[in-house]
């Protein structure tokens, strides 16, 4: 019996005994294996949600300057009920110049010809746009003003004009305005409001305004029942280097350019970064028909003097990632309308996006 005892004792023993150094190695094998496994697909989503965030973000921007660029095209060239006006004109001094001359079509535009070129010369007031990118101006009322009727006949053209007393939100002090009815359309600066009496007055040269009126009158002697007034703009989308001048603490990285828009004399505005190049294109309608003919770039309708002939502009988009990422680099070349984009070769990502805009106020039919 003691022998069994002790043979008994000594087979559990033997079975009680740990893994193998061969067992050991192979499960931490298969454990490295799927720690692998994990982490690479740890690394895939990281990679794909970056990714994603970065295109999400270009989406964003590219849709957004769109957006801005094609509001203020649709609304362009606003002259009311006056289709084929009997009478044109305009009061301001320096009507000829790009800001102030608002009888010179809906839109305009500069075509970027070489470095640092543009066709037609660019215009002093937009400052250091980007070579190679198109500038495209608009002319249009103003964003959250409204138009306001007159009250009463204007009677002698040198007369002021009568709205209703205490309206807010139309034309103010120093504002360029509209005066519309069907017959005829007038430009003129506002030399004083008062909102008041609702009186708007057209002083010729009135202190400290600029352009300022060449003259006193607004050469039409405007009826109260068809007539309205709406203060007016020239904006200009152009692209040129960011700034965060609003974060001095995350400067743009280098290289880094944005949308920028001018309205008026105000200070130019940074709408958008990561816009990298825009190019335009103006759908003309040669024979009145209201149907766009041809497609020509900015040089091409200033040769043909058809700016009052656009009645459709094409805008086109480079949008990049404001940070490089990876190690890939984009070989891809871009084509923005008519112009073909080299491929870049650096880490970020990019997209085209492409909008046409009918300028509304030009395809109407009454």
């Amino acid at each position: 019996m003691q022998h069994r005892r002790i043979a008994s004792e000594y087979t559990g023993a033997r079975s009680a005994r740990g893994f193998s150094i061969i067992e050991l190695m192979v499960a931490v094998a298969i454990s490295l294996l799927l720690l692998t496994g994990v982490g690479a697909i740890f690394v895939s989503s990281k990679t794909s949600y970056e990714t994603n965030e970065r295109f999400s973000r270009i989406e964003e921007n590219g849709r957004f300057a769109l957006d801005a660029i094609m509001t203020d095209l649709r609304s362009s060239g606003f002259v009311g009920c006056a289709r084929q006006p009997t009478y044109l004109s305009t009061s301001l001094n320096s009507a000829a110049t790009l800001q102030w001359n608002f009888l010179a079509g809906p839109v305009t535009g500069f075509q970027s010809t070489g470095t640092s070129t543009w066709s037609p010369t660019m215009d002093a007031s937009i400052a250091s746009p980007l070579s190679g990118s198109d500038v495209l101006v608009a002319r249009v009322p103003m964003r959250e003003r409204v138009a306001y009727p007159l009250t009463a006949n204007l009677g002698a053209a040198t007369n002021s004009l009568q709205i209703a007393a205490g309206s807010a939100n139309g034309v103010q002090t120093g504002d360029i305005a509209l005066v519309y009815s069907c017959e005829a359309i007038s430009v003129f600066q506002v030399s004083t409001y008062t909102q008041g009496t609702g009186v708007i007055a057209h002083a010729a040269n009135a202190a400290g305004q600029t352009p300022g009126n060449a003259n006193n009158t607004v050469n039409y002697s405007y009826r109260q029942a068809v007539t309205n007034v709406v203060p007016i703009e020239t904006v200009a989308y152009y692209i040129a280097p960011a700034t965060r001048v609003s974060d001095a603490t995350d400067p743009a990285p280098a290289g880094t350019t944005s949308l920028w828009r001018r309205r008026g004399l105000n200070a130019a505005e940074e709408l958008v970064e990561g816009i990298e190049q825009m190019q335009v294109q103006y759908g003309v309608d040669t024979n009145g028909d209201v149907i766009v003919d041809s497609y020509l770039t900015a040089d091409q309708v200033q040769a043909a003097n058809q700016w009052n002939d656009v009645i459709s502009v094409s805008v086109a988009l480079l949008v990049r990632s404001i940070e490089t990422y990876g190690t890939d680099t984009d070989q891809r070349a871009y084509t923005l309308l008519d112009v073909n984009v080299a491929a870049p070769a650096d880490r970020r990502l990019r997209e085209v996006f492409t909008a046409t805009a009918s300028i509304r106020n030009r395809v109407r039919v009454n």
